[in-house]
């Protein structure tokens, strides 16, 4: 869990490695503009798939949590290469928004077997690192969290944003007519 990186640093390159393992299973369009947006609004989802991984409790970080997210990548790609998918978006979607459900026992297997704890220390070396570094799936909950706090209009703001359309509606009243 601890791997001597901020956080910034690890999540910018955890998007790279999902754009890069994206781009590189699965079929894209021609057009590099839009397989660029393809492959981004894909990345984002796949946070989707790690933020339920994490709301269970299953606390995969690093190889353990790429082996999910490769496994949901690799199923979509094998249904693009046998002709399976017709709309990808939609389809994309639902593979990995049922991924974790439809594997939850085997993942809350290799989680519980990750904490089999036979001594004292066992249980509280996790713990004690998980308090000095995030795990990957907690930095993306924290992201997705502020993301959606900053959309959120605060009363200040709204006020604000009303006060100026009242200054400029007072301000057209005041301009003379030039027809």
């Amino acid at each position: 869990m601890v791997t001597g990186r901020a956080p910034e640093e690890r999540l910018l390159k955890f998007d790279a490695w999902a754009r890069r393992q994206l781009d590189a299973r699965l079929q894209w369009p021609t057009d590099p503009r839009r397989k660029a947006r393809q492959i981004e609004q894909c990345r984002v989802r796949l946070e989707r798939l790690v933020i339920e991984l994490w709301r269970r409790g299953w606390c995969l970080d690093g190889q353990r949590l790429a082996k999910h997210i490769l496994a949901a990548i690799d199923d979509i790609g094998a249904a693009q290469r046998a002709g399976r998918v017709k709309d990808f978006w939609p389809f994309f979607c639902r593979v990995v928004d049922r991924y974790v459900g439809i594997n939850a026992e085997e993942i809350q297997t290799e989680a519980r077997s990750l904490s089999g704890a036979r001594s004292v220390g066992d249980v509280l070396g996790p713990l004690l690192q998980r308090i000095q570094s995030a795990t990957l799936p907690d930095l993306i909950a924290q992201r997705r969290a502020e993301i959606a706090h900053a959309k959120q209009e605060t009363l200040r703001v709204k006020l604000a944003r009303q006060r100026a359309l009242q200054a400029a509606s007072k301000a057209d009243a005041q301009q003379p007519q030039l027809w």
